[in-house]
């Protein structure tokens, strides 16, 4: 615990957790508590801490005792001396304290004895600091107040957590970082609180009395390591300081056997389950990719990921003062993406993923960004929940299975959150890789991006990448596309980024990408609907022999690919991408990024990338979510770097009078700059409001 100060939390940690009701108290000029110790073997210090209406509490302690080794209690002088701290004068069974105390909780710091000459209470080294790295036992605390009957203030027995007593455990665990973590980086106060009565977890330990007995205490990371020192198994409110940076968050956690969580100093929670922020905010943070085999961790019609039915309208905050429909509206739109689908638990900035809408009823728009910190009270469900990014990731039409590829970053408790601006629906996602947070320890062999001058590899209607003719995918067409050594891949390239058309399906369906080699997995990168061209980006490992593999189901379809980009090794730390939440550049609408008015047919804009909306300004590539918005016709838009030819290639393809989205990964060309061009389509006169939303950059 390091050397004995109060720890920092807030007095009232259990009274919300009791009933509500509270007899009333007599005027008193003053309040005892009583209560004995088993310490089995130990000694140790009492501090009492008393509230007296609304005030006191938190502060310094109002009385303090000291036990010894046959469990005697003592008062003694605090008159602070080096090393010790008093010597005793008198026992005692109780504290007293002037005033009607209106709650009263004791903390009680075990010390060391093995140093010890002998039982000696006047010997200074029987008063040494417990150290939590090497103790045998933990610090407890008790909560006592009116509500709990007459006899309040008869706490009864008062144990420790100690190795051996079949329940207690010491609890370490690791700390992750891009940066090194020093002797001492990191301060830790955890303490022990109960469930509230909507909560399923452990409850604490109760005495005789039925008094709630919470471990508690303070520590610092040694090495990549912290310690809550020795513990009973429950529910933590945790304070976590990273002193290099001056950090701090406070959280809560489940801690259990062999459930110990991970400090991540570079998320956004530190890797809590939950946390609010006190002071400063942890950076977006440099990673490398780490492709995976395309696997899906979100299926609301199975219950996948979001375990309790369609997702609902909103973001998942609720008015409704009852905890359970809270969280089960905070259930429904946050997705845990960490240690799922073969991404890591801890040591992931952002995820990859293909999100598709299910057959919505009505029109709409999802947004998906990082579960946030919260904000003011950890104990307030309601706390991460405020403003939403004003970018969307993928709008859907009525009865239209469409979907989109993201690249999100991950949040508090290794969550995402859906956004959901339309009736409730049913979605489905698909993993494609992972982003590390830049440590060479946790995450070596992350990948950076090379972007390519975009080319066509495969038009199965005019024979590019296969058979001169009318070749088009059949239903249940499987077939190997030759990536490496084409368009400017080479031999090293792990992963490609493509942009994959169906042109002129024949009914509904959807097309898979996945490496060469391996098995057709549960997932899908485009979704068919007939007689309608539609695209969807896809980064996709590549296989051994240097291919990837698409496959057609339930429908036949052209297919057109064109390559953007590749992931390969890098020089360290160069051609990493660093995620951000969404954020709009770029809206024809309103002059956001541009002037107000729609893309004429045949017309290129340029839109400013580099040093705007959060992208510094010596970032080589952008993650951006392009979307065409109520288009007068049939056509297509392409996008590429300023100061090269227009590639001719689309991006984004649309039926016309609908909003398709479609992301891409584009190198930046002159002055941090890329341009759009709006196709005339075949009218002749197609027009098209074009938003940009950017959702990473590469540097």
């Amino acid at each position: 615990m390091g050397s004995i100060r109060r720890v920092l939390l807030p007095i009232l940690v259990l009274t919300s957790l009791l009933p509500l009701h509270v007899p009333s108290v007599r005027a008193a000029s003053q309040t005892t508590i009583t209560f004995s110790v088993v310490g089995g073997g130990t000694n140790g210090t009492i501090g009492l801490d008393a509230v007296f209406g609304t005030s006191g509490g938190g502060g310094a302690y109002d009385r303090m005792v000291r036990w010894d080794a046959d469990n005697r209690l003592w008062n003694y002088d605090q008159v602070l001396g080096s090393p010790t701290y008093g010597w005793r004068t008198t026992a005692t069974s109780s504290l007293t304290v002037p005033g009607a105390a209106s709650l009263m909780r004791l903390e009680l710091y075990p010390h060391p004895t093995t140093t010890c000459s002998g039982a000696n209470e006047n010997d200074a080294c029987y008063w040494l600091t417990y150290d939590p790295w090497t103790g045998t036992s933990g610090g407890t605390h008790v909560q006592v107040e009116p509500s709990m009957g007459s006899d309040w203030l008869d706490v009864g027995t008062i144990r420790f957590p100690t190795i051996g007593d079949g329940v207690a455990f010491r609890a370490d665990g690791a700390i992750v970082s891009s940066s090194p973590v020093a002797e001492g980086r990191v301060e830790i106060d955890f303490f022990q609180i109960d469930c509230g009565w909507h909560q399923v977890c452990q409850h604490p330990l109760t005495n005789e009395k039925g008094r709630a007995l919470g471990a508690f205490g303070t520590s610092k990371s040694k090495g990549a390591r912290w310690t809550a020192g020795v513990v009973w198994p429950g529910q933590y409110l945790i304070n976590v300081r990273d002193t290099a940076r001056d950090i701090h968050l406070q959280g809560i956690v489940q801690i259990g056997r062999g459930n110990i969580p991970t400090i991540d100093l570079d998320s956004p929670c530190f890797g809590l389950d939950d946390c609010v922020s006190q002071q400063g905010s942890v950076p977006a943070v440099a990673g490398g990719f780490h492709p995976t085999t395309p696997t899906r961790i979100l299926d609301t019609r199975k219950g996948w990921g979001i375990a309790n039915g369609m997702l609902r309208f909103g973001d998942g905050s609720q008015s409704s003062t009852n905890p359970l429909l809270r969280a089960d509206d905070t259930a429904n739109h946050d997705l845990r993406v960490l240690g799922v689908g073969g991404v890591p638990e801890s040591g992931v900035s952002a995820v990859l993923l293909n999100v598709t809408a299910i057959e919505p009823a009505t029109n709409g728009f999802l947004t998906i960004g990082p579960r946030p910190p919260g904000r003011g009270d950890v104990f307030d469900d309601q706390n991460s929940y405020g403003a939403w990014p004003d970018a969307s990731n993928l709008n859907v039409r009525a009865g239209q299975t469409a979907p989109n590829l993201v690249l999100a970053r991950v949040g508090a408790g290794g969550r995402i959150r859906l956004y959901n601006y339309g009736y409730p629906l049913h979605m489905v996602a698909d993993v494609a890789g992972w982003f590390d947070t830049g440590s060479s320890v946790t995450s070596p062999g992350g990948l950076g991006f090379f972007g390519v001058t975009p080319a066509r590899i495969l038009d199965t209607r005019n024979g590019i990448g296969g058979v001169a003719g009318a070749n088009r995918f059949e239903a249940g067409n499987d077939r190997a596309i030759a990536i490496r050594g084409v368009a400017g891949i080479p031999s090293n390239a792990e992963s490609v980024v493509i942009n994959i058309t169906a042109v002129g399906p024949t009914g509904t369906g959807y097309v898979t990408a996945y490496p060469s080699g391996s098995s057709v997995p549960d997932a899908s990168n485009l979704n068919l609907q007939r007689d309608q061209d539609r695209p969807n980006l896809a980064v996709v490992r590549i296989g051994a022999d240097g291919s990837i593999r698409l496959t057609a189901r339930e429908a036949a379809t052209h297919l057109l690919v064109d390559v953007q980009g590749y992931y390969a090794p890098a020089n360290a730390g160069s051609r990493r991408t660093t995620t951000m939440n969404p954020t709009r550049i770029f809206d024809t609408r309103n002059n956001v990024g541009t002037n107000a008015g729609r893309l004429a047919p045949g017309e290129t804009r340029t839109v400013a990338v580099a040093g705007v909306g959060g992208v510094p300004i010596n970032a080589t590539a952008v993650y951006v979510n392009i979307t065409s918005v109520e288009a007068s016709s049939w056509g297509w838009l392409a996008v590429w770097p300023t100061g090269g030819n227009r590639p001719d290639v689309s991006n984004v393809n649309w039926p016309g009078g609908t909003d398709i989205p479609n992301m891409a990964i584009v190198p930046l060309g002159t002055n941090g700059t890329i341009r759009l061009y709006n196709d005339p389509g075949v009218s002749g006169a197609t027009t098209s409001h074009v938003l940009v939303d950017v959702m990473g950059y590469v540097s």
